[in-house]
């Protein structure tokens, strides 16, 4: 019977990351990851599934995207190579259906590479987003600190002009 553990460990959070990738990007579905990785752990697999979905999800998310685009990628690999190769025996192929191929293949690496560039750009996105958002609270901070001095300098100011009308009567009356 599996027991209930409370703490993740490093170990088992990386065991469980690994595992999950390593099954989506070979085309086979998380929940069976979630039961490979609970039974390694003594732990069920909707414990397992919680808390990929609920902690390490979203701090795999660039290498969950890559695992998927090399599923992706077998997957048409296996399917163009299937179209080659049939009941066993090779298939001549003229140099126009090798080249069309060896484009196929091609464009799928330079996809793989935009996406990857498309991850850094969002990523970088978000850096500077927040950024921003650090430097326009710092702005606004700084623009109320600059409110009160000047408030604070207006009233030394009339509290100058009122000791000087003080000094002036007194001079008067004397």
């Amino acid at each position: 019977m599996k027991t209930r553990h409370d703490a993740w460990t490093l170990e088992n959070e990386q065991l469980l990351a690994e595992t999950v990738l390593s099954y989506v990007q070979n085309g086979r579905t998380q929940s069976a990851a979630f039961k490979d990785v609970g039974n390694r752990l003594n732990r069920t697999a909707v414990a397992c599934g919680y808390r990929w979905n609920a902690e390490l999800r979203k701090k795999y998310t660039k290498e969950l995207e890559q695992a998927k685009m090399k599923r992706n990628l077998n997957k048409k690999q296996a399917k163009n190579n299937q179209q080659i190769l049939q009941h066993g025996e090779i298939i001549q192929l003229t140099i126009d259906e090798c080249i069309h191929y060896l484009s196929q293949v091609r464009s799928t690496e330079n996809h793989i590479h935009f996406l990857d560039e498309n991850i850094r750009l969002i990523e970088e996105n978000k850096k500077l987003y927040e950024k921003k958002q650090t430097l326009i609270e710092k702005y606004e901070q700084l623009t109320n600190q600059k409110q009160k001095i000047d408030h604070k300098y207006k009233s030394l100011f009339r509290l100058i002009n009122e000791v000087q009308l003080i000094e002036e009567e007194k001079q008067l009356y004397h």
